[in-house]
């Protein structure tokens, strides 16, 4: 991926010794000295265990990274001089999972490491009530992933959508996950296949109980094109992971070749 524009001797830390701190775009814009909140003094000097004196990786979440020093126990000094620049990778790639009862935030987790670019969970017919609903925590564990990960964007995670009101609503290419649909195409074949691969591109991984029929039909009225997650039956926090890693290698591909 290119870069717009590098500093290299802001950047001299070995790659063991990386660390990284997120804050909102809006903070960095001003420049100069940024103030820092009780968790985030708690992650630089509790978790990082950083000094003053040395200085940290600074991340906005929309592709740019500055470098900064804490000068103070509550207080970085941007090297506003010292930047980096990603552009977002393109197309975007789209996870819509329905909630489950456990493994959503592992799912969410994984997506974020992986390289997924909106997250869409969503209500299905065949979702149990106890099902996993945690938007707060999500975010959590979005922006500790983003930090971990070394990813200089960060994820969009969507508000919690009915099927029906997501479907009618969402453009772009839209893949969704079949189990016993024999004419359905390999998640990677039909990838492969895509003849416009700049549009978004959406898989959908449905709750444990699989679609019903209505939801079926709601799919092929819709556009959307089934496809197969592989050739036994996956769990769905499974599917999603496995389905995530196919979208990104599949990016991977497009921008290589």
């Amino acid at each position: 991926m290119s870069l717009m524009k590098t500093i290299p001797t802001a950047f001299s830390l070995p790659v063991a010794e990386r660390r990284r701190l997120l804050l909102t775009p809006d903070r960095l814009e001003e420049g100069g000295l940024v103030l820092l909140n009780k968790d985030e003094q708690h992650y630089l000097q509790r978790v990082l265990r950083l000094r003053c004196g040395e200085q940290v990786d600074v991340i906005d979440g929309c592709g740019r990274l500055t470098v900064a020093t804490l000068v103070e126990s509550q207080m970085l000094a941007l090297h506003t001089a010292a930047q980096k620049i990603e552009p977002l990778s393109q197309p975007k790639l789209g996870l819509a999972v329905a909630l489950m009862r456990r493994g959503m935030d592992e799912v969410i987790r994984m997506a974020c490491e992986l390289g997924i670019d909106r997250i869409q969970p969503l209500r299905c017919q065949r979702c149990v009530p106890q099902a996993d609903n945690r938007p707060e925590r999500w975010t959590s564990i979005i922006r500790e992933a983003v930090e971990q990960c070394e990813r200089l964007w960060m994820p969009q995670l969507h508000e919690v959508n009915g099927l029906s009101q997501w479907i009618g609503a969402e453009e772009g290419l839209r893949l969704v996950g079949v189990t016993r649909e024999t004419a359905a195409p390999a998640l990677d074949q039909c990838l492969r296949q895509q003849r416009d691969p700049i549009q978004p591109t959406w898989l959908l991984i449905g709750p444990e109980g699989g679609w019903t029929s209505a939801e079926l039909s709601l799919f092929a009225e819709a556009g959307v094109q089934p496809v197969k997650m592989g050739s036994t039956i996956l769990r769905s926090s499974t599917a999603a992971v496995a389905g995530a890693v196919e979208l990104v290698r599949w990016r991977d591909g497009l921008v290589s070749s």
